[in-house]
């Protein structure tokens, strides 16, 4: 998404920063050739804001990555995602035309807006209009992340939106020659993207939310019956409206320990198949850093995989 002016990075290559409710995640991830390695990865606990200014500072400190080249990701409730039709102008035009076009879409004075925009692939609606999708992010948002990011002496090159760093996911860890869903489960709601030969083609919220213990709950058959539905009206999208080939599987991210069995029931309520990417399984790391803390900071590990802002030789 947003990529800034940074200064030369003091450390080799790239560092992720997620943001939750009441927890940060850093990811730290050196390439060598097609070698990926993770060398750090944490997430840490935080109360309020408060805590999280004094907590990321110190353990960027501990984990050395004060000068490192960063790549943060804006929390979900900080901006929205539109599929827009592009402006008809000229290309040093177009972010001023989409400001304005979206304007009365956003839920926010457009002023107070941090506006980006990134092309849907040209084979995309087929004989219809160019589309686009326009990031809409909280100003005073992305400033304190900025802010934060620099009294933790971060050297934030780009801010990400998570579906973005979920695509960066299913590029180094999936094969996606055919289109493939993948989809991040979560209990304040839920995030799909279909990519193919890793372009993103659709993202889309699931509004379905499903709890760590939604699969013991008297409700499961009915709650996974509203998930298939919001899931199926994508991939009907993608084909009918986007002009695309069915896709060929879907990936669900690791959440905990009912994800097998979550797979495994949409798996059986689906016509097309469900699987479980555990990339953590395959993302070489220390010894010291565990399976779950690689699942569970999939967002700062997906930002850490961008490759444009990986350094030379780190």
């Amino acid at each position: 998404m947003l990529q800034l002016f940074r200064r030369k990075a003091q450390a080799p290559g790239l560092t992720g920063l997620a943001l939750g409710d009441q927890y940060f995640t850093l990811a730290h991830i050196t390439r060598q050739r097609d070698q990926v390695l993770l060398d750090r990865c944490v997430q840490v606990d935080v109360r309020n804001p408060q805590q999280l200014r004094e907590s990321l500072p110190a353990q960027v400190a501990q984990l050395e990555l004060q000068g490192s080249t960063c790549n943060a990701v804006l929390g979900a409730r900080d901006y929205n995602l539109y599929l827009i039709e592009a402006p008809a102008v000229e290309p040093d035009e177009m972010r001023a035309a989409v400001r304005w076009k979206i304007k009365d879409l956003i839920d926010i004075p457009v002023e107070d807006a941090v506006i980006d925009i990134f092309p849907v692939p040209d084979d995309a609606f087929q004989g219809r209009s160019r589309m686009l999708y326009v990031v809409a992010a909280v100003k005073s948002k992305v400033e304190q992340l900025i802010e934060l990011c620099k009294s933790a002496e971060l050297e934030l090159a780009a801010i990400d939106i998570p579906e973005m760093v979920m695509r960066n996911i299913t590029a180094k860890f999936a094969s996606d020659d055919r289109s493939l869903a993948f989809i991040s489960m979560k209990s304040n709601g839920s995030t799909m993207n279909i990519t193919r030969q890793g372009n993103l083609y659709l993202a889309r919220k699931i509004n379905t939310q499903l709890g760590p213990n939604a699969m013991d709950s008297l409700e499961w058959e009915p709650l996974r019956d509203r998930l298939v539905l919001e899931i199926q009206r994508s991939l009907d999208y993608y084909e009918s409206q986007m002009a695309q080939e069915p896709v060929s599987r879907i990936m669900v991210a690791p959440r905990g320990a009912d994800t097998e069995a979550l797979a495994a029931s949409l798996n059986d309520a689906m016509s097309v198949p469900v699987a479980v990417l555990d990339y953590a399984e395959r993302l070489d790391s220390p010894a010291d850093i565990s399976i779950e803390t690689k699942r569970t900071g999939m967002l700062a590990i997906g930002a850490a995989l961008r490759s444009d802002l990986s350094l030379a030789g780190g």
